[in-house]
């Protein structure tokens, strides 16, 4: 089953996702996607079990795509079954011509 979501569909339907950044903690101020959660991926094993619910969707990215399948592929052996990677990452986000929110 492909798990990647192009920009456009991520932004038409970014509300019914819990939206997860896997980036570094230093990559934040590049902006990120409005409302997500910053669960870095060398601690997203640890923290998604107390950030996110099993149940609801949750699409992860990273600056370019890589990450964020590896993202996938750790919330998926946590036991979250709707999870889906935004292809091209915040790269691909911001040359669409999409708002990033900026950090905070």
């Amino acid at each position: 089953m492909n798990r990647n979501l192009d920009t456009k569909t991520a932004y038409q339907t970014l509300s019914r996702y819990q939206v997860v950044d896997v980036r570094e903690p230093h990559e934040w101020a590049e902006g990120m996607l409005p409302g997500a959660l910053r669960l870095p991926l060398s601690a997203l094993a640890s923290l998604a079990p107390l950030y996110l619910e099993r149940e609801q969707p949750v699409l992860v990215y990273c600056r370019s795509g890589n990450r964020s399948q590896e993202g996938l592929q750790t919330l998926q052996r946590l036991g979250h079954n709707k999870v889906w990677q935004l292809e091209g990452g915040l790269m691909a986000w911001c040359e669409a011509g999409i708002p990033c929110a900026s950090h905070v």
